[in-house]
């Protein structure tokens, strides 16, 4: 019987939902993290519309955060190749998520939830759609290094379409 209820535990484990929740407190600590001016070095995990680029290449960008609304939000432009993306990331205290919309050139558009993991990760999942209705679902992390200067991008967990994406790994440098 002990071994049963072990057997039990262990298959039903994944099944334990993730805790996605955050404070305000630590949005206010995810949105220091990330406002500045960012260089950025981003290697294309899918063929993007809008961006004139493919799957593999490398382009490079400047990416610019600031807070808006007394704080309660932050505000990201991305523009990277030929591509812009806008985001909205705010602290929704009916769900107690940190949540972002994100739309970029060629119609892509993503909800993102993001939650603390650790002093220097943040982890993250996304579910979004292509102009084209291609379904768009993801899951990774955000990583500080060298005291915020540095901030990395990646997943191992990303789909387009039902298919699987290459890995993601954008590198974020501070300038400001």
């Amino acid at each position: 019987m002990r071994y049963l209820f072990l057997a039990f535990v262990l298959i039903c484990s994944p099944l334990v939902a993730e805790d996605k929740t955050a404070t305000r407190k630590e949005f206010d600590e995810f949105a220091r993290l990330m406002t500045g001016r960012f260089a950025s070095e981003i290697k294309l995990i899918h063929d993007w519309p809008g961006h004139k680029k493919k799957r593999g290449d490398v382009i490079a960008g400047i990416r610019i955060v600031s807070k808006v609304a007394d704080g309660s939000a932050f505000m990201v432009t991305d523009a990277a190749g030929t591509g812009i993306g806008k985001e909205l990331c705010v602290y929704n205290a009916a769900t107690k998520r940190i949540e972002s919309l994100i739309v970029f050139t060629g119609g892509t558009v993503m909800h993102v939830v993001t939650w603390k993991k650790s002093s220097d990760k943040w982890n993250w999942v996304l579910t979004g759609s292509l102009e084209d209705g291609k379904e768009i679902k993801g899951r990774g992390y955000w990583e500080a290094k060298n005291k915020g200067k540095q901030l990395h991008l990646i997943s191992d967990d990303f789909t387009i379409g039902g298919k699987s994406a290459d890995k993601l790994h954008d590198k974020y440098i501070r300038v400001k």
